[in-house]
Protein backbone atom coordinates (compact mmCIF):
# COMPACT_ATOMS: atom_id res chain seq x y z
CA UNK A 1 0.00 0.00 0.00
CA UNK A 2 0.89 3.26 -0.75
CA UNK A 3 1.85 5.88 2.20
CA UNK A 4 1.83 9.46 2.09
CA UNK A 5 1.26 9.99 5.59
CA UNK A 6 3.79 12.49 7.43
CA UNK A 7 5.25 11.24 10.30
CA UNK A 8 3.72 11.88 13.78
CA UNK A 9 7.10 14.12 14.85
CA UNK A 10 9.34 15.75 12.67
CA UNK A 11 13.02 16.29 13.31
CA UNK A 12 12.32 18.88 15.81
CA UNK A 13 10.48 16.63 17.84
CA UNK A 14 7.54 18.56 17.32
CA UNK A 15 4.52 16.80 16.67
CA UNK A 16 2.48 16.35 12.94
CA UNK A 17 -0.96 14.98 12.13
CA UNK A 18 -1.84 11.54 11.11
CA UNK A 19 -1.84 11.52 7.50
CA UNK A 20 -1.53 8.04 6.27
CA UNK A 21 -3.58 7.21 3.29
CA UNK A 22 -4.99 10.59 3.20
CA UNK A 23 -4.51 13.88 1.23
CA UNK A 24 -5.79 17.04 1.35
CA UNK A 25 -5.03 19.66 -2.03
CA UNK A 26 -5.32 23.28 -0.80
CA UNK A 27 -8.68 24.43 -0.53
CA UNK A 28 -10.24 21.18 -0.90
CA UNK A 29 -11.22 18.13 1.68
CA UNK A 30 -9.79 15.10 2.73
CA UNK A 31 -9.25 11.96 0.60
CA UNK A 32 -7.99 8.37 0.87
CA UNK A 33 -5.09 7.26 -1.79
CA UNK A 34 -3.44 3.91 -1.63
CA UNK A 35 -1.19 1.46 -3.80
CA UNK A 36 -4.37 -0.90 -5.08
CA UNK A 37 -3.96 -4.40 -3.83
CA UNK A 38 -3.03 -6.56 -6.31
CA UNK A 39 -6.25 -8.90 -5.95
CA UNK A 40 -8.41 -6.13 -6.32
CA UNK A 41 -7.14 -4.79 -9.33
CA UNK A 42 -9.79 -5.12 -12.57
CA UNK A 43 -12.35 -5.79 -10.30
CA UNK A 44 -15.28 -3.29 -9.78
CA UNK A 45 -15.06 -0.65 -7.52
CA UNK A 46 -18.31 -0.22 -5.27
CA UNK A 47 -17.74 3.48 -4.97
CA UNK A 48 -17.25 4.17 -8.26
CA UNK A 49 -18.50 1.45 -10.45
CA UNK A 50 -15.54 1.54 -12.44
CA UNK A 51 -12.71 -1.51 -12.59
CA UNK A 52 -10.19 -0.19 -9.53
CA UNK A 53 -6.70 0.40 -11.16
CA UNK A 54 -3.65 0.72 -9.86
CA UNK A 55 -4.48 3.18 -7.17
CA UNK A 56 -7.36 3.61 -5.50
CA UNK A 57 -8.36 7.34 -4.57
CA UNK A 58 -11.58 8.25 -2.82
CA UNK A 59 -13.03 11.41 -1.51
CA UNK A 60 -14.08 11.53 2.15
CA UNK A 61 -16.29 14.71 1.71
CA UNK A 62 -14.78 16.76 5.19
CA UNK A 63 -12.68 19.03 5.87
CA UNK A 64 -12.12 18.22 9.57
CA UNK A 65 -9.16 16.14 10.06
CA UNK A 66 -11.05 14.01 12.81
CA UNK A 67 -13.49 12.83 10.62
CA UNK A 68 -11.57 11.98 7.75
CA UNK A 69 -9.30 10.14 10.11
CA UNK A 70 -12.73 7.87 10.94
CA UNK A 71 -13.71 7.53 7.79
CA UNK A 72 -10.16 6.59 6.39
CA UNK A 73 -10.60 3.91 8.89
CA UNK A 74 -13.69 2.50 7.75
CA UNK A 75 -12.72 2.81 3.86
CA UNK A 76 -9.67 0.84 4.98
CA UNK A 77 -11.67 -2.01 6.83
CA UNK A 78 -13.84 -2.32 3.37
CA UNK A 79 -11.00 -2.33 1.37
CA UNK A 80 -9.35 -4.99 3.24
CA UNK A 81 -12.65 -7.31 3.03
CA UNK A 82 -12.62 -6.37 -0.15
CA UNK A 83 -9.50 -8.25 -0.80
CA UNK A 84 -10.21 -11.29 0.99
CA UNK A 85 -13.60 -11.54 -0.59
CA UNK A 86 -11.17 -11.28 -3.89
CA UNK A 87 -9.21 -14.15 -2.65
CA UNK A 88 -11.84 -16.60 -2.06
CA UNK A 89 -13.45 -15.94 -5.88
CA UNK A 90 -9.83 -16.63 -7.40
CA UNK A 91 -9.59 -19.56 -4.75
CA UNK A 92 -6.77 -18.27 -2.51
CA UNK A 93 -7.08 -19.02 1.55
CA UNK A 94 -10.78 -20.13 0.11
CA UNK A 95 -13.48 -20.87 3.43
CA UNK A 96 -16.39 -20.01 1.31
CA UNK A 97 -17.74 -16.82 1.00
CA UNK A 98 -17.01 -15.73 4.27
CA UNK A 99 -13.78 -13.99 5.54
CA UNK A 100 -10.26 -15.65 5.84
CA UNK A 101 -9.94 -17.14 9.32
CA UNK A 102 -6.08 -17.84 9.14
CA UNK A 103 -4.50 -17.05 12.46
CA UNK A 104 -2.01 -15.16 9.87
CA UNK A 105 -5.36 -12.69 9.05
CA UNK A 106 -6.05 -12.09 12.65
CA UNK A 107 -2.41 -11.21 13.60
CA UNK A 108 -3.30 -8.40 10.62
CA UNK A 109 -6.35 -7.14 11.62
CA UNK A 110 -5.21 -6.89 14.90
CA UNK A 111 -1.82 -4.90 13.93
CA UNK A 112 -4.25 -2.61 11.82
CA UNK A 113 -6.84 -1.85 14.88
CA UNK A 114 -4.01 -1.70 17.31
CA UNK A 115 -3.18 1.40 14.54
CA UNK A 116 -6.16 2.81 13.82
CA UNK A 117 -7.72 6.13 15.48
CA UNK A 118 -11.29 5.04 15.33
CA UNK A 119 -11.13 0.89 16.08
CA UNK A 120 -14.71 0.84 16.43
CA UNK A 121 -15.48 1.44 12.76
CA UNK A 122 -13.17 -1.70 11.96
CA UNK A 123 -14.95 -3.43 14.91
CA UNK A 124 -18.67 -3.24 13.06
CA UNK A 125 -17.30 -3.81 9.81
CA UNK A 126 -15.07 -7.48 11.35
CA UNK A 127 -18.11 -8.55 13.77
CA UNK A 128 -20.78 -8.70 10.51
CA UNK A 129 -18.15 -10.63 9.08
CA UNK A 130 -17.33 -13.46 12.26
CA UNK A 131 -21.49 -13.31 12.21
CA UNK A 132 -22.11 -14.20 8.70
CA UNK A 133 -18.77 -17.03 9.73
CA UNK A 134 -20.42 -18.50 12.00
CA UNK A 135 -24.11 -18.82 9.93
CA UNK A 136 -22.14 -20.77 7.64
CA UNK A 137 -20.95 -23.29 10.18
CA UNK A 138 -17.46 -21.41 11.06
CA UNK A 139 -17.98 -20.62 14.62
CA UNK A 140 -15.04 -22.21 16.18
CA UNK A 141 -12.97 -20.73 13.90
CA UNK A 142 -14.57 -17.15 14.54
CA UNK A 143 -14.36 -17.55 17.73
CA UNK A 144 -10.12 -17.90 17.69
CA UNK A 145 -10.56 -15.28 14.71
CA UNK A 146 -11.89 -12.95 17.21
CA UNK A 147 -9.60 -14.03 20.31
CA UNK A 148 -6.44 -13.31 18.33
CA UNK A 149 -8.21 -9.87 17.30
CA UNK A 150 -9.56 -8.69 20.31
CA UNK A 151 -8.01 -10.61 23.12
CA UNK A 152 -4.44 -11.07 21.47
CA UNK A 153 -5.02 -14.62 21.87
CA UNK A 154 -1.75 -16.73 20.43
CA UNK A 155 -1.36 -19.43 18.82
CA UNK A 156 -0.13 -22.67 20.82
CA UNK A 157 2.58 -23.35 18.11
CA UNK A 158 3.83 -20.17 17.96
CA UNK A 159 3.47 -19.22 21.44
CA UNK A 160 5.92 -22.74 21.45
CA UNK A 161 8.15 -21.44 19.11
CA UNK A 162 8.96 -18.04 20.91
CA UNK A 163 9.33 -20.20 24.02
CA UNK A 164 12.10 -21.89 22.96
CA UNK A 165 13.66 -19.13 21.36
CA UNK A 166 14.01 -16.83 24.50
CA UNK A 167 14.59 -19.99 26.71
CA UNK A 168 17.55 -21.00 24.54
CA UNK A 169 21.01 -20.38 24.99
CA UNK A 170 22.25 -16.73 25.18
CA UNK A 171 18.92 -15.42 24.95
CA UNK A 172 18.96 -11.55 25.72
CA UNK A 173 16.44 -11.65 28.70
CA UNK A 174 18.80 -13.48 31.22
CA UNK A 175 16.28 -16.46 31.20
CA UNK A 176 17.97 -19.57 32.35
CA UNK A 177 18.61 -21.77 29.17
CA UNK A 178 16.61 -24.44 28.80
CA UNK A 179 18.47 -27.94 28.69
CA UNK A 180 18.24 -29.32 24.96
CA UNK A 181 16.42 -32.11 25.86
CA UNK A 182 13.98 -30.54 28.15
CA UNK A 183 13.29 -28.22 24.72
CA UNK A 184 12.11 -31.76 23.42
CA UNK A 185 10.33 -32.41 26.08
CA UNK A 186 8.14 -29.81 26.08
CA UNK A 187 7.55 -29.67 22.43
CA UNK A 188 6.32 -33.48 23.46
CA UNK A 189 3.89 -31.58 26.11
CA UNK A 190 2.42 -29.33 23.59
CA UNK A 191 2.14 -31.99 21.06
CA UNK A 192 0.12 -33.67 23.45
CA UNK A 193 -1.65 -30.76 23.89
CA UNK A 194 -2.91 -29.84 20.76
CA UNK A 195 -4.00 -33.13 20.24
CA UNK A 196 -6.01 -32.82 22.94
CA UNK A 197 -7.45 -29.68 22.56
CA UNK A 198 -8.15 -30.46 18.41
CA UNK A 199 -9.12 -27.86 16.10
CA UNK A 200 -7.44 -26.13 14.07
CA UNK A 201 -4.46 -23.56 15.59
CA UNK A 202 -5.66 -23.61 19.57
CA UNK A 203 -4.38 -20.98 21.08
CA UNK A 204 -3.22 -20.27 24.57
CA UNK A 205 -6.62 -18.60 25.53
CA UNK A 206 -8.50 -21.83 24.72
CA UNK A 207 -6.79 -23.79 28.35
CA UNK A 208 -8.96 -23.26 30.64
CA UNK A 209 -8.44 -24.92 34.03
CA UNK A 210 -10.98 -27.00 33.38
CA UNK A 211 -9.64 -28.21 30.07
CA UNK A 212 -6.23 -28.26 32.08
CA UNK A 213 -7.56 -30.30 34.37
CA UNK A 214 -9.43 -32.98 31.70
CA UNK A 215 -6.11 -33.13 29.74
CA UNK A 216 -4.28 -34.12 32.97
CA UNK A 217 -6.62 -36.77 34.32
CA UNK A 218 -8.18 -38.29 31.01
CA UNK A 219 -7.04 -37.68 28.23
CA UNK A 220 -2.84 -38.08 29.17
CA UNK A 221 -3.72 -41.59 31.27
CA UNK A 222 -6.02 -42.54 29.30
CA UNK A 223 -6.40 -41.88 25.61
CA UNK A 224 -2.29 -41.04 25.10
CA UNK A 225 -1.53 -43.96 27.79
CA UNK A 226 0.94 -41.75 30.01
CA UNK A 227 2.37 -43.08 33.10
CA UNK A 228 1.32 -41.05 35.99
CA UNK A 229 5.45 -39.69 36.58
CA UNK A 230 5.24 -38.64 32.70
CA UNK A 231 2.11 -36.76 33.35
CA UNK A 232 3.57 -34.71 36.03
CA UNK A 233 6.62 -34.11 34.08
CA UNK A 234 4.05 -32.60 31.22
CA UNK A 235 2.50 -30.40 34.03
CA UNK A 236 5.62 -29.07 34.84
CA UNK A 237 6.60 -28.72 31.72
CA UNK A 238 3.76 -26.48 30.99
CA UNK A 239 3.27 -24.75 33.70
CA UNK A 240 6.67 -22.86 33.34
CA UNK A 241 5.63 -22.13 29.87
CA UNK A 242 2.22 -20.89 31.15
CA UNK A 243 4.06 -18.96 33.79
CA UNK A 244 6.25 -17.30 30.88
CA UNK A 245 3.49 -16.63 29.09
CA UNK A 246 1.39 -14.86 32.34
CA UNK A 247 4.46 -12.85 33.97
CA UNK A 248 7.04 -12.25 31.66
CA UNK A 249 4.41 -11.77 28.16
CA UNK A 250 1.48 -11.07 29.59
CA UNK A 251 -0.22 -12.53 26.79
CA UNK A 252 -3.19 -13.73 29.26
CA UNK A 253 -4.77 -11.15 31.12
CA UNK A 254 -8.44 -9.59 31.65
CA UNK A 255 -9.32 -5.93 29.96
CA UNK A 256 -8.69 -4.57 33.39
CA UNK A 257 -4.62 -5.94 33.49
CA UNK A 258 -5.29 -8.69 35.73
CA UNK A 259 -2.95 -12.10 35.09
CA UNK A 260 -4.50 -15.08 34.09
CA UNK A 261 -4.61 -17.92 37.05
CA UNK A 262 -1.75 -20.66 35.39
CA UNK A 263 -4.21 -23.50 34.53
CA UNK A 264 -1.17 -26.44 35.21
CA UNK A 265 -1.34 -24.78 38.73
CA UNK A 266 -3.00 -28.25 40.94
CA UNK A 267 -4.54 -26.67 43.84
CA UNK A 268 -5.04 -28.88 46.94
CA UNK A 269 -3.31 -33.11 46.81
CA UNK A 270 -6.77 -34.82 45.59
CA UNK A 271 -7.33 -38.55 46.50
CA UNK A 272 -4.09 -39.80 47.95
CA UNK A 273 -2.69 -42.77 46.25
CA UNK A 274 -1.62 -45.70 47.68
CA UNK A 275 2.33 -45.73 48.30
CA UNK A 276 4.63 -48.21 46.66
CA UNK A 277 5.37 -50.93 49.13
CA UNK A 278 8.83 -51.66 47.21
CA UNK A 279 11.72 -48.78 46.70
CA UNK A 280 11.93 -47.12 43.35
CA UNK A 281 13.68 -49.03 40.70
CA UNK A 282 16.71 -46.57 40.95
CA UNK A 283 16.76 -46.89 45.12
CA UNK A 284 16.94 -50.61 44.14
CA UNK A 285 20.03 -51.02 42.35
CA UNK A 286 22.90 -52.16 43.81
CA UNK A 287 26.87 -52.85 42.54
CA UNK A 288 27.60 -55.69 40.98
CA UNK A 289 29.68 -58.62 42.23
CA UNK A 290 33.30 -59.64 40.76
CA UNK A 291 31.75 -62.95 39.45
CA UNK A 292 28.94 -60.97 37.62
CA UNK A 293 30.86 -58.36 35.91
CA UNK A 294 33.56 -61.65 34.96
CA UNK A 295 30.31 -63.35 33.49
CA UNK A 296 29.08 -60.54 31.79
CA UNK A 297 32.81 -59.04 30.06
CA UNK A 298 33.32 -63.34 28.96
CA UNK A 299 30.39 -63.25 27.08
CA UNK A 300 32.77 -60.62 24.77
CA UNK A 301 35.75 -60.97 25.12
CA UNK A 302 37.50 -59.55 22.38
CA UNK A 303 38.04 -55.91 22.51
CA UNK A 304 35.90 -53.91 19.19
CA UNK A 305 32.41 -55.01 19.63
CA UNK A 306 29.27 -51.93 20.91
CA UNK A 307 28.29 -54.21 23.32
CA UNK A 308 31.84 -54.96 25.06
CA UNK A 309 33.55 -52.11 24.91
CA UNK A 310 30.19 -50.16 26.29
CA UNK A 311 30.52 -52.09 29.20
CA UNK A 312 34.47 -52.36 29.81
CA UNK A 313 34.60 -47.93 29.37
CA UNK A 314 31.41 -47.85 32.02
CA UNK A 315 33.30 -50.19 34.70
CA UNK A 316 36.82 -47.94 33.99
CA UNK A 317 35.01 -44.37 34.19
CA UNK A 318 32.04 -44.89 35.86
CA UNK A 319 30.18 -42.40 33.69
CA UNK A 320 26.87 -42.74 32.72
CA UNK A 321 26.22 -45.12 29.78
CA UNK A 322 23.79 -42.16 27.76
CA UNK A 323 27.42 -40.01 28.51
CA UNK A 324 29.55 -42.68 27.10
CA UNK A 325 27.35 -43.38 24.03
CA UNK A 326 26.16 -40.42 22.86
CA UNK A 327 30.38 -39.17 22.62
CA UNK A 328 31.45 -37.04 19.85
CA UNK A 329 35.19 -37.93 18.63
CA UNK A 330 36.07 -34.59 18.93
CA UNK A 331 35.70 -34.65 22.44
CA UNK A 332 38.05 -37.95 22.94
CA UNK A 333 41.88 -37.83 23.16
CA UNK A 334 43.71 -39.01 20.80
CA UNK A 335 45.84 -40.98 22.88
CA UNK A 336 43.07 -42.27 24.73
CA UNK A 337 43.89 -40.71 27.98
CA UNK A 338 40.51 -39.20 28.65
CA UNK A 339 37.55 -37.75 27.33
CA UNK A 340 34.84 -34.35 27.86
CA UNK A 341 31.52 -34.88 29.15
CA UNK A 342 29.69 -31.79 27.20
CA UNK A 343 26.59 -31.86 28.29
CA UNK A 344 24.32 -33.99 30.85
CA UNK A 345 21.59 -34.33 34.28
CA UNK A 346 23.64 -31.56 36.35
CA UNK A 347 26.01 -28.49 35.72
CA UNK A 348 28.72 -31.10 37.44
CA UNK A 349 28.26 -33.87 34.77
CA UNK A 350 30.42 -31.78 32.49
CA UNK A 351 33.64 -32.34 33.55
CA UNK A 352 36.68 -34.35 31.61
CA UNK A 353 36.83 -37.92 32.98
CA UNK A 354 40.50 -39.14 32.43
CA UNK A 355 41.16 -42.63 31.52
CA UNK A 356 43.68 -45.25 33.49
CA UNK A 357 46.58 -46.29 31.26
CA UNK A 358 45.08 -50.04 31.08
CA UNK A 359 41.91 -48.96 29.65
CA UNK A 360 43.80 -46.37 27.08
CA UNK A 361 44.30 -49.09 24.71
CA UNK A 362 41.22 -49.77 24.88
CA UNK A 363 39.90 -46.64 24.13
CA UNK A 364 42.69 -46.05 21.90
CA UNK A 365 41.34 -49.51 19.65
CA UNK A 366 37.71 -48.50 19.42
CA UNK A 367 39.11 -44.69 18.01
CA UNK A 368 41.07 -46.30 15.37
CA UNK A 369 38.38 -48.47 14.63
CA UNK A 370 35.67 -46.00 14.63
CA UNK A 371 37.62 -43.49 12.83
CA UNK A 372 38.01 -45.12 9.59
CA UNK A 373 34.33 -46.69 9.66
CA UNK A 374 33.11 -42.86 9.54
CA UNK A 375 35.76 -41.11 7.73
CA UNK A 376 33.23 -40.01 4.96
CA UNK A 377 30.99 -38.09 8.27
CA UNK A 378 32.15 -34.62 8.96
CA UNK A 379 34.49 -35.02 12.33
CA UNK A 380 31.71 -33.09 14.49
CA UNK A 381 29.05 -35.68 13.80
CA UNK A 382 31.72 -38.63 14.71
CA UNK A 383 31.00 -40.64 17.02
CA UNK A 384 32.59 -42.88 19.87
CA UNK A 385 29.87 -45.22 19.73
CA UNK A 386 28.18 -44.65 15.69
CA UNK A 387 26.53 -48.57 16.47
CA UNK A 388 24.25 -47.45 19.40
CA UNK A 389 21.86 -44.94 17.70
CA UNK A 390 20.60 -41.84 20.12
CA UNK A 391 17.12 -41.35 20.00
CA UNK A 392 16.43 -38.14 18.69
CA UNK A 393 14.25 -36.71 21.13
CA UNK A 394 16.35 -37.47 24.18
CA UNK A 395 19.92 -37.93 22.83
CA UNK A 396 20.14 -41.01 24.40
CA UNK A 397 21.00 -44.89 23.66
CA UNK A 398 17.97 -46.32 24.59
CA UNK A 399 18.80 -49.46 22.32
CA UNK A 400 21.88 -49.75 24.51
CA UNK A 401 19.45 -50.30 28.18
CA UNK A 402 17.15 -52.44 26.05
CA UNK A 403 20.28 -55.10 25.30
CA UNK A 404 21.49 -55.08 28.52
CA UNK A 405 17.95 -56.07 30.07
CA UNK A 406 18.38 -59.21 27.81
CA UNK A 407 21.30 -59.75 27.71
CA UNK A 408 21.76 -59.53 31.88
CA UNK A 409 18.68 -62.54 32.08
CA UNK A 410 20.24 -64.37 30.04
CA UNK A 411 23.74 -64.20 31.56
CA UNK A 412 22.87 -63.78 34.91
CA UNK A 413 19.12 -64.87 35.32
CA UNK A 414 16.09 -63.24 35.76
CA UNK A 415 16.53 -63.26 39.76
CA UNK A 416 18.71 -60.35 39.13
CA UNK A 417 15.20 -58.20 37.74
CA UNK A 418 15.08 -55.15 40.01
CA UNK A 419 18.67 -55.04 41.07
CA UNK A 420 21.05 -55.15 38.16
CA UNK A 421 20.94 -52.65 34.88
CA UNK A 422 23.19 -51.35 32.71
CA UNK A 423 23.50 -48.31 34.97
CA UNK A 424 24.88 -50.60 38.07
CA UNK A 425 28.39 -50.09 36.40
CA UNK A 426 27.72 -46.79 38.05
CA UNK A 427 27.36 -47.98 41.47
CA UNK A 428 29.69 -50.17 40.73
CA UNK A 429 32.37 -47.77 40.33
CA UNK A 430 31.36 -45.44 43.58
CA UNK A 431 30.93 -48.41 45.47
CA UNK A 432 34.31 -49.08 45.11
CA UNK A 433 35.86 -45.82 45.32
CA UNK A 434 34.34 -45.68 48.36
CA UNK A 435 35.83 -48.76 49.65
CA UNK A 436 39.24 -47.41 48.36
CA UNK A 437 38.94 -44.95 50.76
CA UNK A 438 38.37 -42.05 47.79
CA UNK A 439 37.07 -38.60 49.45
CA UNK A 440 33.42 -38.34 49.07
CA UNK A 441 34.08 -34.69 47.44
CA UNK A 442 36.91 -36.14 44.69
CA UNK A 443 33.99 -38.98 44.16
CA UNK A 444 31.70 -36.19 43.27
CA UNK A 445 33.87 -34.59 40.76
CA UNK A 446 35.18 -37.31 39.18
CA UNK A 447 31.74 -38.83 38.57
CA UNK A 448 30.09 -35.98 38.04
CA UNK A 449 27.43 -35.71 41.03
CA UNK A 450 26.45 -32.79 42.53
CA UNK A 451 28.34 -32.42 45.63
CA UNK A 452 27.06 -30.66 48.77
CA UNK A 453 26.33 -27.13 48.68
CA UNK A 454 28.05 -24.72 50.93
CA UNK A 455 29.25 -21.23 50.28
CA UNK A 456 32.91 -21.66 50.01
CA UNK A 457 32.29 -23.82 46.84
CA UNK A 458 32.57 -21.06 44.98
CA UNK A 459 36.08 -20.38 45.76
CA UNK A 460 36.82 -23.95 44.69
CA UNK A 461 38.06 -24.84 41.36
CA UNK A 462 38.33 -28.23 41.31
CA UNK A 463 41.19 -31.24 41.07
CA UNK A 464 43.91 -30.61 38.34
CA UNK A 465 43.73 -33.15 35.68
CA UNK A 466 46.87 -35.03 37.32
CA UNK A 467 44.51 -35.47 40.86
CA UNK A 468 42.00 -36.71 38.89
CA UNK A 469 44.23 -39.50 37.19
CA UNK A 470 45.48 -40.32 40.62
CA UNK A 471 41.98 -40.93 41.78
CA UNK A 472 41.16 -43.13 38.76
CA UNK A 473 44.14 -44.71 39.52
CA UNK A 474 42.89 -45.63 42.93
CA UNK A 475 39.88 -47.07 41.95
CA UNK A 476 41.28 -49.11 39.32
CA UNK A 477 43.91 -50.60 41.86
CA UNK A 478 40.61 -51.89 44.17
CA UNK A 479 39.40 -53.28 41.34
CA UNK A 480 42.05 -54.74 40.60
CA UNK A 481 42.45 -56.29 44.23
CA UNK A 482 38.60 -57.19 44.14
CA UNK A 483 38.74 -59.27 41.17
CA UNK A 484 36.84 -57.36 38.76
CA UNK A 485 39.35 -56.97 35.97
CA UNK A 486 39.53 -60.66 35.48
CA UNK A 487 37.72 -60.47 31.69
CA UNK A 488 38.67 -56.63 31.12
CA UNK A 489 41.19 -57.79 28.33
Amino acid sequence: MMDHNNQMTNVSGETRPDMQYLTKPRGKGYSLRMTTPEALIGSINPWTGKPFGKEIKLGLNTRRHTEAIRLRDIRLGQIRQLEADALTGAGRKSVGSIIDLSPENAAEWRQMRAEASDPDALDHVLTSKLEQAEREGAGNKAKRFADIVFKGALPLEQALENYLKERSEGNPYGYDPLAKTTALNVRSSVKHLIAFLGGESPTLHDVTPEKAHQFRTEYLPHTAKVKPPTVAKHMTLLRGMWTWAISDKRYLKTRSGKPFANPWVVEGRGTPRKQATKPKAEDARTAFSPEEVTKLLLGFPQWGSRQGDLMRLALATGCRVDEIGALKLQDVANDGTGFQVTKGKTANACRFVPVVEDAQRLLRHRIDRVQAAQADIALEEQRLFPEWPLKPSTQKVNSASQWFTRYRRETLGKETDGRLALHSFRHTWRTTARRAGVPEDRIHELGGWEGSKNTSRVYDHGLTEQQLREVQGEVWAAYQAAGYLKAFG
